[in-house]
């Protein structure tokens, strides 16, 4: 089948230099009857080189190729209509491949976990190691829950404040942040400021991964504050003053009794982060958009209102606001910074064992433990890292190994994967890690909506494409690791 679309794209993309050729006179062309002037044969040529770049794009099964596609079809049928007598059996290839590009977006496979590699070769990793002796296992992971209750995101970018273009109210009720209501006021400057009520205490470190970093962090009383979310959608009533005095006013009333579809979305939170300390994976379940009918949606500052930001697209045949919410939001950090010991987990049992809240399911390559996967839960959702191969034991890698694999992230199935690479090296007496989420997200949507969205904005997907993780790792004696850790963002260039 994918042949089959390559030649069509292929062949019907040369067919339209001829008209580039006529036009330009640069052969005899019998087959076209009808006079073409240049710049009717530029646009021969703009077809042409759009139908052969869908087919060598879908080829190489890269998701843009139905953009090349679709323009490529409609200057096609264009030129189809212009030149009917020499043209018209155009239509036929033109109806095909329509036909495969909206196939595409109606059919939905769910995407299927990595399949687990069988053990790495035990000489190539370990040499001699674990023969006749206990190695440790230690682990270079972790995974940091931040407790909270539900999140609201509201945007107003294109009737924005001197200050402000968007507010986020967040509810917690934890033993971490403590209770109440904080609001994240992002800036026109890229950076973001923090109020919350008495209630809560948060740390102002872990908003490094918010944008270009925490500007500002203001204990603020919002009496009488409301942010509910229930079967009729959110409710929220929010007023407290901001840093130059003024009085913000957030207010949101659904009423609409038209049927809710929520879904599952991986936030692109830390798409705008700089310098983060830790990968940010705000898993978002039950997530959905405020609808446009019978809801009261304000937004003011100080004297004025602004709009808030409409979507473009219908939502299960409905009209929605660019806010929206989830009554169940998992925030997790993935491997925050480190500089420390690292010790090794204890003995496992049935192949598993604890280490704080995080959970380890560890397998045998010989005589030799090895790490397939780890988790963190909190309340009823689950977040697992799982590797193929499983990832090695660096207490017992001999000097000059080096390993590698696939890695996998993964919580409820609404919400996709990420999927990347990961890769070890021991070298004089060292050892360096490195994790790239190199396949990006993976999200397991069915509404043709977002589908479209998330290739017509590929940064949902992209996003964790530009993370990496290192970690060194340095051993002197029978002592622990000593592990010094960061994530940085990377450009596409070196990701090669």
């Amino acid at each position: 089948m994918r042949a089959i679309v390559f030649f069509l794209l292929l062949i019907h993309g040369l067919i339209h230099l001829m008209g580039f050729v006529k036009a330009f006179a640069l052969a005899e062309i019998s087959a076209l009857i009808l006079p073409i002037t240049r710049t009717w044969g530029l646009l021969w040529m703009a077809a042409a080189l759009m139908l052969v770049t869908a087919g060598v794009l879908w080829l190489l099964k890269l998701d843009s190729w139905w953009i090349a596609a679709g323009i490529g079809i409609i200057l096609s049928q264009i030129l189809v209509f212009i030149y009917w007598q020499d043209a018209r059996f155009g239509t036929i290839p033109n109806l095909i491949i329509l036909t495969v590009l909206v196939g595409g977006f109606l059919r939905h496979s769910p995407p299927q976990p990595i399949s687990i590699a069988e053990p790495a070769p035990f000489e190539e990793r370990y040499g001699d190691a674990g023969t006749g002796q206990s190695v440790q296992t230690f682990s270079p992971f972790q995974i940091d829950i931040d407790p909270m209750e539900r999140l609201l995101l509201i945007n107003f970018e294109k009737d924005p404040d001197s200050l402000y273009v968007g507010f986020e109210p967040q509810a917690f009720d934890d033993d971490i942040n403590g209770t109440g209501i904080l609001v994240i006021g992002w800036r026109t400057d890229g950076r973001i400021d923090v109020y919350h009520q008495p209630g809560l205490h948060p740390d102002p470190e872990k908003f490094d991964i918010a944008g270009k970093g925490l500007a500002n962090m203001l204990e603020r009383e919002m009496d009488g504050a409301i942010f509910e979310i229930t079967e009729r959608g959110a409710q929220a009533q929010i007023t407290f003053q901001d840093l130059d005095g003024r009085m913000i006013e957030l207010h949101l009333e659904e009423r609409s009794t038209r049927t809710r579809k929520p879904f599952g979305l991986l936030a692109p939170m830390g798409q705008a982060a700089e310098n983060p300390s830790a990968m940010p994976l705000v898993l978002l379940h039950d997530f959905y958009f405020v609808l446009r009918s019978d809801t009261d949606l304000s937004v003011k500052i100080g004297d004025r209102y602004h709009e808030p930001d409409s979507f473009p697209l219908p939502l299960d045949f409905s009209r929605i606001q660019f806010a929206r919410y989830s009554p169940d939001p998992l925030i997790a950090m993935l491997n925050p910074a480190f500089d420390g010991l690292l010790h090794p987990l204890d003995e496992p049992v049935n192949n598993t064992v604890m280490s704080g809240e995080t959970r380890y399911e560890l397998t045998m390559n010989g005589p030799v433990y090895e790490i397939q996967s780890f988790s963190r839960a909190y309340k009823h959702r689950e977040l697992n890292v799982s590797f193929s191969p499983a990832f090695p034991n660096i207490g017992a890698l001999r000097a000059g190994a080096e390993a590698s694999g696939m890695f996998e992230i993964a919580g409820d199935p609404t919400t996709g994967f990420i999927r990347g690479e990961y890769s070890v090296q021991s070298r004089d007496g060292e050892i360096n890690i490195e994790l790239i989420p190199s396949g990006g997200w993976i999200p397991n949507e069915s509404k043709l909506t977002l589908r479209f969205l998330y290739r017509m904005v590929p940064m949902f997907k992209e996003w964790p494409t530009t993370y990496r993780w290192t970690a060194n790792l340095q051993r002197t004696g029978d002592d622990p690791f000593m592990m010094k850790s960061s994530w940085e963002r990377i450009h596409a260039d070196e990701k090669e």
